[in-house]
């Protein structure tokens, strides 16, 4: 799937990545799988790295179909929710200007695009200068 996600509790983050041609029918599914995981809170952060992908579907309307779909959820929480993107190439960038402006204040969701993964990183107060790097921090604390 080009969409997926890990919950990483110690940080209160879930880290989605996308990888070639981003799909709303695969964020949907992403969402809905994270959604219905047990391990989901309100109030996770989310960390979505678009760096991986090569295109993304051109159908607008389905795409503020999906913001709202999302939005729903997440404004039936008390909690805020920050999504910090990872966009590194044009089309990232524009993926993520995309999702960014589909959040609205009553979402409750604090949307920020970053170009680096140091950046990103920092934005969300984690100590680590690339995502490799905190996976791999969570790796060893499993063993």
């Amino acid at each position: 799937m080009p969409a997926t996600f890990q919950i990483l509790p110690k940080y209160n983050l879930v880290y989605v990545q996308y990888s070639g041609v981003m799909l709303v029918e695969d964020s949907l599914a992403a969402f809905g799988e994270y959604a219905r995981h047990p391990d989901a809170r309100p109030g996770h952060r989310h960390l979505i790295d678009l760096s991986r992908i090569t295109d993304m579907e051109r159908d607008f309307t389905r795409v503020m179909q999906l913001q709202a779909a999302k939005g729903e959820d997440l404004a039936n929480r008390e909690e805020e929710t920050m999504m910090v993107y990872l966009a590194n190439t044009p089309i990232s960038q524009k993926a993520a200007a995309l999702a960014r402006n589909g959040w609205s204040d009553a979402h409750g969701v604090i949307a920020i695009v970053q170009n680096t993964e140091d950046e990103a990183l920092a934005s969300l107060g984690l100590p680590y200068r690339t995502i490799d790097a905190l996976l791999q921090s969570v790796f060893r604390d499993t063993l």
